[in-house]
């Protein structure tokens, strides 16, 4: 059973400096973390700088994201794409990393043909090989190329590559309302990352309203419409035998209005509700009041 340091927090779902954000997360109790490559490249110092502040944190990184776009094209736009994965997978070393994140492409120039995609998703995992990193593939209902987590497996099997994982997001499993059966056909060890989040709308009606949701409206766990959704999604997870990384990707715009540490402190009562009410059973959906008694006596 899943315990608080089986969970991690993104920093992209948070504010302000690399330096606080790592701060907020640690203090609010996480080990691991899940690191946006723009919050490298961007830091006010140097690349540099935030490689040194990522690896002095004492937080374990959980991935680098994201890589998108990769896969289905050719001639100088592979070539080009090639080089973006490159520079990641360098970035993703250097932090300490195991796990690159790569999201299904949305390009219109991507060529659907799953032989294909497999084709590129070998060639970025014979380049992360080396480096001991292993290629987390999500499938998006907004893609080209792969619309959810059952299509990436299938092409995941084609590849063939032990370092070729999936990367599933509870977000697209409950806004596209994928049946969780789909979960009994995935091999728990084709599964390198678990992402979890909630959203407000009773449902989304189209993939562009999805996709809106999913980059500015995702709330943590126990927060939104779906909590219900989200728990036997949980469950689902561990009755297959999942025992990976699960990271808090919640993108909110209102949420970057926030001070850090009280998104991080926030991201913390959604991981004591998963660990501790979900997988117990002992309640169908979160009881908030409880959790914010129990950050109380702990004097948060």
């Amino acid at each position: 059973m899943m315990n608080f340091n089986d969970f991690g927090i993104d920093s992209a779902s948070m504010a302000g400096s690399l330096e606080n954000r790592l701060n907020a997360a640690r203090q609010a109790g996480f080990s691991h973390v899940m690191i946006s490559a723009t919050d490298i490249v961007g830091h006010p110092s140097s690349t540099a700088s935030a490689v040194q502040t990522i690896r002095d944190s004492g937080l374990r990184v959980t991935g680098l994201e994201a890589l998108r776009d990769f896969e289905g094209l050719s001639g100088k736009m592979h070539d080009y794409k090639i080089d973006v994965a490159k520079s990641m997978l360098s970035l993703c070393s250097q932090i300490g990393g195991r796990l690159l994140l790569t999201e299904a492409s949305s390009s219109a120039h991507a060529d659907t043909d799953p032989e294909k995609i497999a084709r590129d998703l070998r060639k970025l995992a014979f380049l992360a090989l080396p480096m001991g990193i292993r290629i987390a593939f999500k499938g998006l209902s907004w893609s080209r190329t792969v619309k959810n987590f059952a299509d990436a497996a299938e092409i995941i099997s084609l590849a063939n590559c032990p370092n070729l994982g999936l990367a599933i997001d509870a977000f697209d499993v409950i806004a596209a309302e994928v049946p969780l059966g789909d979960l009994d056909l995935i091999f728990p060890q084709q599964i390198f990352l678990v992402q979890l989040s909630d959203f407000m709308l009773q449902e989304v009606h189209t993939t562009e309203e999805q996709e809106t949701t999913a980059t500015h409206f995702r709330v943590f766990p126990g927060e939104g419409a779906h909590s219900e959704a989200l728990a036997k999604f949980i469950v689902k997870l561990e009755e297959i035998g999942y025992f990976g990384d699960y990271s808090f990707d919640v993108y909110n715009s209102d949420y970057l209005q926030i001070p850090a540490e009280v998104i991080a402190e926030r991201a913390r009562r959604a991981a004591e509700w998963l660990g501790e009410t979900v997988l117990r059973r002992t309640l169908p959906v979160p009881n908030m009041e409880r959790l914010r008694l129990t950050a109380r006596d702990r004097g948060c």
